[in-house]
């Protein structure tokens, strides 16, 4: 039985591209396509395919969320992150969701392939490029690896603007930032402290002193 592919990205040609190059493998079957967070989780959990190829910059919300829901409610489905983002961090948060893999876009197809059978194999696929970086992440984790969760200067400042009331919009207005950007930072915080969203992540900064300055003061207003 060919193995049952389901493509998560909100670019139409980009999944041209995926969809051309998978029909030629008789191994894979292409089953479905979804171009939002929710189409996502509803089909993983409605047609339950065999691997999950998925972007993490979705138009309706948090990909790391959508991942995180897939690998929670159906295990067994593996899941390909695959995206433009070569942020450590980022692949490490995606591992922590689920992720079996952390392809960049730029890969060649021939590279993806293998990445894809790779995983279905059991094994796991990380673009090469990135493993330097990924292991200067996890050395400085190991480095940093405390009671307290380290979180840099961008995202405590982030974490303040929340604190204020201020939505994901807002904060991305204010830091001259994407609005993905936003989202995949606030992920990458609750992955830090151990927590589900922003209301207990800004309840525990508070509490135990971590925002320091004001925004306010931070920007001038």
């Amino acid at each position: 039985m060919p193995t049952r592919i389901l493509i998560v990205d909100d670019h139409p040609l980009f999944r041209d591209g995926l969809r051309t190059l998978l029909r030629d493998q008789k191994d894979l079957q292409l089953i479905a396509e979804a171009d939002t967070a929710a189409d996502a989780v509803r089909l993983a959990r409605e047609l339950q395919p065999d691997l999950v190829l998925m972007d993490l910059s979705l138009p309706d919300g948090d990909g790391l969320e959508a991942l995180r829901q897939i690998a929670t409610q159906q295990p067994q489905i593996r899941i390909i992150v695959l995206t433009m983002h070569d942020d450590p961090a980022l692949l490490v948060a995606a591992a922590k969701a689920g992720a079996h893999g952390y392809i960049l876009k730029g890969v060649r197809s021939a590279d993806l392939l293998r990445a894809i059978r790779g995983v279905i194999a059991n094994g796991a696929a990380l673009s090469p490029e990135m493993l330097p970086d990924l292991l200067r992440e996890y050395r400085r984790l190991a480095q940093t690896a405390t009671p307290t969760p380290q979180l840099t200067a961008r995202e405590r400042e982030i974490l303040a603007l929340a604190a204020t009331g201020a939505g994901n919009r807002e904060i991305a207005d204010r830091l001259a930032l994407s609005l993905q950007t936003i989202k995949n930072a606030l992920s990458i915080i609750y992955q830090k402290l151990g927590v589900k969203n922003r209301t207990e992540a800004v309840v525990m900064a508070l509490e135990r002193g971590w925002l320091e300055a004001s925004p306010e003061q931070d920007h001038g207003t």
